[in-house]
């Protein structure tokens, strides 16, 4: 009776089909054909090259690493029932790049449903998941997700940035009317507030709003948000300064520092009683990126407020004004800002992490770039609303990507696109009708990725 067997030979071990037989009254074995070898304790079956063919070839590592990062972030377990079908968006939106209505060819030619184990991914399905999705609990998965990232890395968790940004949609059913964006386009308007930590710019929180609420109205509704997910520090635009919004955060124990507009108390009672000439000196200089400010600070409300002075910019901009025959008080305080705070900073240390906090910025360029959120091409309220929260989701992949490929040098777009070239194929005996499946070998560079990461393929 025949039986396989495994075989040492050097460092390899082979499987050998063979029976035994009687030889002058001795038992003995012989091979009748090896069947395969052992690798990593695995039987891999021994196939006639010749008989192989390539039966389709399938887009695999990027979208089995975004997998990866989706369950490392928890989203399995946060977004419920539908965590499937929205994970499956999730990982469309940052690779196929499209409209819903044209992903299926894209499912078709991937392995998005074998990497999230699904027999089918409609459009159907993808639709309900952003129904869903809107109605799902998501202060839970932001503030899941907050407490991840600071697990991962707690030396950015000491303040953050809050700003808003906007952007168009084509809804008809939510009675809203048209709005001038900063662009200066005429559309319907959403803003979405965004918070993101200082240093590395991890997405904390987010909320949608419609185009006519102020950034000052904006900050009231955040304060809670904020408060909920412990933050402390919080930087902030000159568009957020009211006496009452900062007086509110005081009361929550929160550090600020925030911009301040030139209102006509703060031009009467601050900067008319400036003296420039006391201000304009090297003891008061701070270097920032591209220039030299002159900073002089002041006791204001509860804390201090700083009186910041950029004779450059003076320069260019009281020049172009008075071409346009703007008047002398107009121009009387070209080149001043202010900012307030109740830190413990030093006022060069308050104004460069004021002029530092582009993190958010940043933020909303992938948001609006690589993240796909401008504009808005849906028009339910409700899944302008879920593409909101998908456009979230993605800069949180984003910007795990970002974290742990801080060596690399590389954006994360480029390193998806660099994972774009590892593809699944799938082989068919001709004979047996066995079929098998391969990943292509990879690049040094595509091993350094999946190590940065933390992921395989």
């Amino acid at each position: 009776m025949a039986f396989i067997r495994r075989i040492k030979k050097g460092d390899a071990i082979y499987l050998a089909k063979v029976e035994s037989y009687r030889e002058e009254g001795k038992v003995k074995q012989r091979v009748l054909e090896y069947v395969g070898k052992e690798e990593n304790g695995v039987a891999v079956q021994k196939v006639d090259i010749n008989k192989i063919g390539v039966e389709n070839v399938k887009q695999y590592a990027d979208i089995k690493v975004l997998h990866q990062l989706c369950l490392e972030l928890n989203l399995n377990y946060l977004l419920g029932k539908h965590h499937k079908s929205i994970i499956g968006l999730l990982i469309a939106h940052l690779i196929c790049r499209t409209s819903i209505l044209r992903v299926s060819k894209w499912i078709e030619h991937s392995t998005i449903k074998e990497v999230l184990g699904v027999t089918e991914l409609t459009i159907e399905m993808l639709y309900n998941a952003l129904d869903y999705l809107d109605e799902c609990d998501f202060n839970k998965v932001e503030q899941s997700i907050f407490d991840y990232w600071k697990k991962i890395d707690s030396s950015d968790n000491k303040s953050y940035v809050l700003d808003v940004t906007d952007t168009y949609y084509n809804g008809k059913h939510d009675g809203s009317s048209v709005r001038k964006g900063k662009d200066g386009k005429v559309s319907k308007l959403i803003q979405i507030g965004l918070g993101v930590s200082f240093e590395n710019g991890f997405p904390i929180f987010h909320k949608s709003y419609n185009g006519n609420i102020s950034n000052i109205k904006i900050l009231e509704d955040l304060m809670i948000t904020m408060a909920q997910r412990g933050i402390n520090t919080i930087v902030m635009d000159r568009g957020f300064y009211s006496e009452s919004n900062v007086e509110d955060l005081h009361k929550l124990k929160m550090t600020m520092i925030v911009g301040v507009k030139q209102s006509i108390g703060i031009k009467k009672d601050i900067l008319s009683k400036m003296d420039r000439d006391k201000l304009y000196t090297a003891k008061n200089q701070v270097s920032l990126k591209n220039t030299f400010v002159y900073v002089q600070e002041q006791p204001f409300l509860f804390g201090k407020i700083i009186i910041i002075y950029n004779p450059k910019y003076e320069a260019l901009k009281r020049d172009k004004m008075l071409a346009d025959e703007a008047t002398d008080d107009e121009v009387r305080f070209v080149g001043y800002s202010l900012i307030f705070h109740n830190s413990k900073l030093k006022p060069n240390e308050v104004v460069k992490k004021y002029f530092d906090k582009d993190v958010v910025e940043r933020s909303f360029r992938t948001m609006k770039g690589d993240v796909q959120l401008h504009p808005v091409r849906l028009w339910m309220p409700k899944r302008i609303s879920a593409h909101i929260k998908i456009c979230y989701l993605s800069m949180c992949i984003l910007s795990l990507i970002k974290f742990r490929c801080a060596r690399i040098s590389t954006s994360p777009m480029e390193i998806l696109n660099d994972l774009h070239g590892i593809y699944k194929v799938n082989l068919l005996h001709s004979a047996t009708r066995q079929k098998f499946s391969k990943v292509v070998t990879l690049s040094n560079a595509q091993k350094t990725i999946l190590k940065a990461l933390k992921c395989s393929v």
